[in-house]
């Protein structure tokens, strides 16, 4: 992982993806190939902490779109608006370091326009 690539494993074997494993926890395959991944995903569950207005933060568990769950810190807005099912975007801030993840909320993609006219 660096200059905002995300790198996750997938088994050889049953195709599982994981985050940092030693073992597939479905097979137990120690033959786990890294991917790069896109670096979007969706909240699975998020805590918001800090009781100073400076060092609130929101800790959030998040699905990743290749099949593989992390944690993380979500930045950029108040802990309290950070929602269960919004999407996140891998992003790199000047408080990240080699090993610190963290990602922003970002907009889901838009419906293409209906047909002209909208009544067909």
């Amino acid at each position: 992982m660096g200059g905002g690539e995300l790198y996750f494993q997938r088994c050889r074997w049953c195709q599982t993806a994981v985050f940092r494993r030693l073992l597939c926890p479905v097979c137990a395959s120690t033959d786990l190939a890294w991917e790069l991944s896109c670096g979007t995903g969706v909240i699975r569950h998020v805590l918001a902490t800090g009781r100073s207005p400076g060092r609130q933060c929101a800790l959030a568990t998040i699905n990743m779109n290749e099949g593989f769950w992390l944690c993380s810190r979500v930045i950029g807005v108040p802990p309290l608006t950070v929602r269960i099912g919004a999407p996140v975007c891998l992003t790199e801030g000047i408080e990240s370091g080699p090993q610190a993840l963290l990602f922003r909320l970002c907009e889901p993609p838009q419906p293409p326009w209906p047909p002209w006219p909208p009544w067909r």
